[in-house]
């Protein structure tokens, strides 16, 4: 027992594990996103498809063939990528630090090649945030071969190291921070989640103006439901337009929608 009590972990393996642990997870939930193509219970993802599309339709190519097949081109990498981090995270596990490596720098070059060519993807459609995130991830990958392989050379003599009764008081405050968090997850959802699918309520503003404003995060069910409810409610209305507000008028409201329902009498 004392043997064990004594025994240090060193935090340069504990580094390196958690950097293969990190991108096999980074690519395994970029992979699912694209797999899901959307929102779901517990999930909101983004429409990859239509992201694409929309991205190649502003360049001039509206062959949603082009999209798609980019799209292909740039999920076969992320799979890639995933499959060689993964494997360097079990030969690690192993012990098999020379194929570890091997397989994590193969790993490294894709997802270099991955978030090089998503860059200049941002550059010919505009899109400067993504142009800054993906720049910021090229970044942290180069980052993480170097201190894979300088935790790697790391003497003996110089390596520091955690206590059981160090990992323990981590382990602990950790799970009751993941707890805290998880409980606040759930109870959003359990409150609020219903938001993402309810139809709104059409507020009159003027003579045949009614506005919506959409929730956080409301979608396109949200949208068809309320037109629905609209009709149904307002059997004596005839829709003729519908108008959004542009983001500087939307009153502090940029994460949502506001659009104007104009309609006539039948």
């Amino acid at each position: 027992m004392s043997s064990y009590i004594n025994k240090k972990t060193p935090t340069n393996q504990l580094i390196r594990y958690s950097i293969l642990f990190y991108w096999s997870i980074f690519w395994l939930f970029n992979i699912i996103d694209k797999i899901i193509g959307g929102s779901l219970f517990l999930w909101v993802g983004r429409d990859r498809f239509a992201q694409f599309e929309k991205f190649f339709a502003s360049a001039g190519l509206e062959s949603p063939w082009i999209a798609n097949f980019a799209l292909i081109i740039a999920a076969g990498l992320e799979v890639f990528a995933f499959v060689f981090f993964t494997g360097a995270l079990l030969y690690f596990l192993k012990k098999k630090i020379e194929t570890s490596r091997a397989w994590f720098f193969i790993g490294i070059v894709l997802t270099l090649i991955t978030f090089t060519l998503f860059s200049i993807g941002d550059h010919i459609f505009g899109d400067r945030f993504e142009l800054l995130e993906h720049t910021l991830f090229w970044f942290l990958t180069l980052f993480s071969w170097v201190a894979f392989i300088r935790l790697e050379n790391h003497s003996e003599t110089e390596k520091t190291s955690l206590t059981k009764k160090q990992i323990l008081s981590v382990s602990l405050i950790s799970f009751l921070l993941v707890t805290t968090t998880c409980f606040s997850i759930f109870s959003y959802n359990y409150n609020f989640f219903s938001r993402r699918t309810d139809a709104l309520i059409a507020e009159p503003v003027g003579e045949n103006i009614y506005k919506v404003s959409f929730p956080f995060l409301g979608g396109s069910v949200v949208f068809e439901k309320t037109l629905h409810k609209f009709k149904l409610e307002n059997p004596t209305k005839k829709i003729n337009h519908i108008y959004t507000v542009p983001n500087p008028l939307r009153l502090k409201k940029a994460d949502g929608l506001i659009f104007y329902i104009m309609t006539e009498d039948k």
